[in-house]
């Protein structure tokens, strides 16, 4: 094979949280020779024809190894485990990894569409709608996910009052009484004693509610959630990943988080005193 063949190629962004995931798996696995390919979003990047040979949605990221692409980051994570043996991020037992896969597929369905929502509803609605309509829609039309440019329109023309928003504090509200469970059962991790592909998949999403002000609506009285978290920050590779929005980007999401903490709060409040009337009030307003 040629030195290209064999190199390993990341295509990623550095504001991308599923880009973050496939970083923190580098960096846990101490994988140093890795060739970087940025990848501007912002810039529309991903839609560029060279790109979209080796990622035909548009996303980030993208791994190519040996010639070989690998797409989603859960997938590209898993697939880094298998082939680099060293400082293993599955368990051993198939019963173990089951769980985690179970932990994974839910962190990729609920959890990726829940802060898309809400980054969406307080941040990026202010920006698209500060663009012209034609420029507006031209953003819309290059999605290639139709269920993701149906959320994205709901967030940006409803805001916090767009259903995607109920259900994100729904998908939150369970997961944080799922991970306080599972610590309790057995820890410092959400597998037992060993780090796993699981703080990996959740890390980078609990990081962007924080970046948004927000993680403390769900971290209250959930001391095992609190300690498992400040202890996902503390690992070397979550500071070598830039686990961030960044510090161009920081400034508006604390605003947001600001001036939409408040509302956020009131709504899970009275999801959990009244889920189906909560549901009830979001279906009438679609």
């Amino acid at each position: 094979m040629t030195d290209r063949e064999n190199r390993l190629e990341l295509y990623h962004s550095i504001e991308s949280i599923c880009s973050e995931r496939v970083r923190m798996t580098l960096y846990e696995k101490n994988i140093q020779d890795w060739v970087d390919h940025p990848i501007l979003l912002f810039k529309d990047e991903q839609f560029d024809p060279e790109y979209l040979k080796l990622n035909t949605k548009a996303q980030v990221p993208t791994l190519v190894h040996n010639g070989h692409a690998v797409r989603e980051s859960s997938i590209i994570s898993n697939y880094l485990d298998n082939v680099f043996s060293q400082n293993a991020l599955k368990p051993e037992s198939p019963q173990g990894r089951t769980r985690m896969q179970e932990w994974i597929k839910n962190s990729d369905e609920a959890l990726y569409q829940s802060v898309s929502s809400l980054s969406f509803s307080m941040v990026f609605r202010d920006r698209l709608n500060g663009m012209g309509e034609e420029a507006r829609e031209s953003h819309f039309i290059k999605q290639t996910d139709i269920d993701r440019t149906h959320r994205q329109r709901s967030c940006v023309a409803d805001g916090i009052q767009s259903p995607y928003v109920l259900r994100a504090v729904a998908a939150w509200e369970d997961l944080l009484q799922n991970l306080e469970v599972a610590l309790d059962k057995g820890g410092p991790w959400i597998l037992g004693q060993q780090y796993s592909l699981v703080e990996i998949a959740l890390g980078p999403f609990f990081a962007r509610l924080q970046d948004l002000q927000i993680l403390p609506i769900w971290l209250e009285n959930r001391p095992l959630s609190t300690k498992w978290w400040n202890s996902v920050q503390e690992r070397s590779s979550f500071a070598m990943a830039e686990v961030s929005v960044g510090s161009e980007e920081a400034k508006a999401y604390q605003e947001a988080g600001g001036k939409y903490c408040s509302e956020i709060k009131e709504l899970h409040e009275w999801y959990l005193k009244d889920p189906i009337g909560c549901g009830r009030a979001f279906q009438t307003r679609q």
